[in-house]
């Protein structure tokens, strides 16, 4: 009997199995093939040593759409008090999602943002118009999980770098949304 139905419905079993394979496996190529905004720039790197030398803050996590793709932007200000023979202008900024299982890092774009204290900054050779920074991550490429926010400023002349990732913020992923918390 079993035998029977396996060799009438075998185009029918053969079928579900694609469909189930296509099912668990289609979001995740879909992602890494045609996603183009987004993406990490590593996964699962090491984490730079600790300094509290840098500065940051999270102000928002908001929808936003580039070429067709929905995507989140994370922006705010970050900063980094230098030795004093090195330049600001010699660092390039990366956040970073850690969770216990995996690391993402993204690289961030700068713009103007105004702390507030704007002296404070100015007169510590800080420049607003690179003080802001604005991050698209696509929902997507993120494995549901709880991750912390962190820094990392990148010395591009001597190869040094940095990380920092206080005060918490995490960055909370479910199969269907992604949403910044402050714990």
């Amino acid at each position: 009997m079993i035998v029977y139905f396996i060799k009438k419905s075998w185009f029918h079993i053969l079928l579900w199995i694609a469909m189930f394979i296509y099912f668990i496996f289609a979001p995740d190529v879909f992602t890494s093939a045609f996603a183009r905004n987004g993406k990490p720039l590593q996964i699962d790197n090491t984490i730079p040593p600790e300094s509290d030398r840098i500065t940051f803050v999270i102000e928002d996590l908001e929808s936003y759409v580039k070429d067709g793709e929905n995507l989140y932007n994370l922006y705010g200000w970050a900063l980094i008090v230098p030795e004093e023979v090195v330049s600001t202008n010699l660092f390039v900024r990366e956040i970073t999602l850690v969770s216990d299982e995996r690391k993402y890092f993204f690289s961030v774009k700068s713009g103007y943002r105004n702390p507030g204290l704007q002296s404070k900054f100015t007169d510590a050779g800080v420049e607003l118009e690179t003080l802001g920074f604005s991050v698209l991550i696509a929902e997507d490429v993120i494995k549901p999980g709880e991750y912390r926010i962190g820094f990392v400023f990148r010395n591009i002349s001597n190869g040094s770098a940095f990380y920092w990732d206080k005060p918490a913020r995490y960055l909370v992923k479910t199969p269907n949304t992604l949403s910044l918390e402050r714990k």
